[in-house]
C-alpha cells in the first residue's frame, strides 16, 4: 500500500458515504451535511472545509451547487483491515 495523503476519517467517511449512496453516484449537499453532522459531529461551519477537503484528496467531487459525486477509490477499510493496521504499526 502506498503512502497514504488521506486522513483515516475521510476514508471512513467516504466508505459510509459509498455504502449509502454507492460509487460514482450523487448525494444531495443537505443530505451530505446531515451525514457530516449526525455520524461525525462535524460542526455546521467546518462541513464545506470538510467537503473540500475531500474534494482536494479525489473522494468526491461537486456537480453542481445541489449535488456532490461520491467518486470510487482504492482504499477499503472493511476489506484491507490488516493493512490499514500495518500502516499504522498495529500488527
Amino acid at each position: 500500500m502506498k503512502e497514504i495523503n488521506i486522513g483515516i476519517l475521510y476514508i471512513s467517511l467516504h466508505n459510509l458515504l459509498r455504502k449509502k449512496v454507492g460509487v460514482n453516484r450523487t448525494i444531495s449537499r443537505k443530505d451530505f451535511y446531515c451525514i457530516l453532522g449526525k455520524h461525525f459531529i462535524i460542526p455546521k461551519n467546518l462541513r464545506c472545509v470538510a467537503i473540500k477537503e475531500m474534494e482536494i484528496r479525489g473522494l468526491v467531487k461537486q456537480e453542481n451547487a445541489e449535488n456532490i459525486k461520491i467518486l470510487d477509490h482504492e482504499y477499503d477499510l472493511e476489506n484491507d483491515i490488516n493493512k490499514w493496521y500495518q500502516k499504522v504499526g498495529i500488527l
